[in-house]
């Protein structure tokens, strides 16, 4: 009898389930489109599932996982599983980032090509018995700009190829080294602004996070050129659909190519009429070799994690933190946060981040972990880099995969041990070194339990990272702080807590905990008080 039982959810390539199926210690189901309510019967009985877009692994499906230990999604995307659920139940959920890379690169030139020379326009008039050739006079790419928005794993793939096509490529992603640009012949944007204004063409390869949501619209559309082309093969909802429509009504966009949308599949949308948008049923990954991909890799890593042997591209890691001792899980959530902090408030492209544990409590080594990477380092920094990263790359940002995210990025991490800093004997740091500056934030846990930020460079703190705050720099004089509450308090913004810090060259920062964030025209009343240089909402 088998050890180990899979259960198939969706249709995925052959390769991938003949990997499974020829391992003897393992029994493959494969009920592909089966329903939630017919799963939640049955699926404490598998060891693992496989799943694609067609299943939602939702709390309710996994309130009784029974021998369950293992998600496998044959994909990228992860907006049908939840992870935290997942990682309460104990359960390791994996992806497989790197399989369908090239199938969306690719879907992402032909839908440029497609666009540029109308060419699913003019095959339906041909097939309807026209040959109206003016009808389909087009744009050539050969000098054109093409913008890259977001410039990992895919956006880099279509740099490259745009390049042969001899277009002058810049590109904006504000977690990408010059250097990493540089290679790749692309100049990079300070701005995004800096990026759209100068383009012919425009693509977008960046997950759908708080600060991608919307990322263009009708404002953003303004500042770009007279007949640009956009083409969103990445997520629905980066870019504004309705602001879309309006803009390729009028020509100020000539024509949009999208693979993705807000609600999938759309219905009766206001894209269907209009002629100058091209659509496909989300097909970026649709390809034999991205599905032979995708299943070759979730299926060896289901495989190796069943057997005990080491894996990849796990987004969750519900066994580190729990194995640490109490006192030290504290540093690891303080670290996570710290990582968000510095991420929000740093400038400029990171170039390396160190992180030092400070004192004899990080003697022991409390690195040892059971996947399989070539980055040993610490939870503490895994901890802290994850929180860093996953500010700029929201999706599938993991303890596990933290280190590659950065390295993809070009990032240096460096990670340090030392007896004392200053007067502290026990403290975790993060200094993060950009082509800008250099900042460091320092933080420990007291004998109460509670993780508190206490360096932010010169100043010294003591600040609970949890909530949303009013980061703020300002000349260190009379008045200012109450000039602020009057902002806040005329707003409506209430003030739950207040850090001040002071420099002695007559500088001080402040965090406002507060209720909600504070709208942008409300930070620009605070920063057009005299002697304010910096606001901005953190959240922690």
């Amino acid at each position: 009898m088998a050890k180990y039982k899979v259960l198939i959810t969706d249709h995925i390539s052959q390769d991938g389930v003949d990997i499974l199926e020829k391992d003897p210690d393992i029994e493959v189901n494969i009920q592909a489109g089966i329903k939630n309510t017919d799963l939640k019967k049955i699926i404490g009985d598998y060891d693992a599932i496989i799943t694609r877009s067609g299943t939602t692994v939702d709390a309710d499906l996994l309130e009784n996982p029974g021998k369950l230990k293992i998600i496998g999604r044959a994909g990228v995307g992860l907006d049908n599983v939840d992870i935290e659920t997942a990682s309460m139940k104990g359960l390791i959920v994996m992806n497989a980032p790197t399989g369908n890379t090239l199938a969306a690169c690719e879907l992402t030139m032909g839908m440029m090509l497609s666009v540029v020379r109308k060419i699913p326009a003019a095959n339906q008039s041909v097939k309807s018995g026209e040959w109206d050739r003016k009808k389909f006079m087009g744009i050539q790419l050969y000098k054109k700009t093409l913008a890259v928005i977001g410039l990992g794993r895919i956006g880099s793939n279509v740099a490259k190829r745009c390049k042969a096509f001899e277009m002058r490529v810049v590109a904006f992603d504000p977690y990408i080294k010059k250097s990493k640009a540089e290679a790749l012949g692309v100049e990079l944007c300070d701005t995004l602004d800096e990026a759209l204004s100068q383009a012919d063409v425009i693509t977008f390869h960046t997950p759908l996070t708080d600060e991608t949501k919307n990322m263009i619209t009708s404002k953003e559309i303004a500042k770009m050129k007279d007949g640009v082309v956009i083409i969103n093969c990445a997520r629905g909802g980066i870019v504004n659909e309705l602001d879309l429509v309006e803009a390729c009504k009028s020509g100020k966009v000539t024509a949009a190519g999208l693979d993705v949308y807000v609600a999938e599949p759309p219905v009766n949308h206001p894209f269907f009429d209009v002629p100058n948008i091209y659509l496909t049923p989300h097909i970026g990954a649709n390809t034999h070799e991205g599905q032979y991909g995708v299943a070759v890799i979730i299926a060896e890593q289901v495989k190796n994690a069943l057997h005990g042997r080491s894996y990849r591209n796990a987004v969750n890691i519900p066994f580190m933190k729990s194995q640490l001792p109490e006192e030290m899980q504290k540093y690891f959530e303080l670290m996570e946060s710290m990582g968000h902090l510095a991420a929000q408030v740093v400038k400029g492209r990171p170039e390396t981040i160190e992180f030092t544990m400070v004192g004899h409590k990080f003697d022991e080594d409390f690195g040892e972990r059971t996947f399989d990477t070539p980055f040993n380092f610490q939870p503490f920094s895994i901890a802290g880099l994850k929180g860093f990263m996953e500010v700029a790359v929201k999706e599938n940002v993991s303890f596990i995969n933290a280190p590659y995210v950065a390295k993809e990025r070009s990032i240096d991490i460096v990670e340090t041990k030392q007896a004392s800093f200053g007067k502290f004997n026990d403290l975790v740091t993060i200094k993060v070194k950009t082509d800008k500056e250099e900042k460091l934030l320092g933080g420990t846990v007291f004998g109460d339990g509670v993780g508190r930020i206490l360096l932010y460079d010169k100043y010294y703190l003591d600040l609970i990272g949890e909530g949303i705050f009013l980061y703020f720099q300002n000349m260190d004089r009379p008045g200012m702080i109450g000039k602020l509450g009057t902002v806040l308090g005329n707003n409506g913004i209430n003030i739950a807590d207040f850090e001040l810090s002071r420099a002695e060259e007559g500088t001080a920062i402040g965090f406002v905990r507060v209720d909600s964030k504070i709208p942008p025209h409300v930070l620009s009343e605070i920063l057009a008080i005299d002697g304010m240089k910096e606001a901005k909402t953190v959240t922690l």
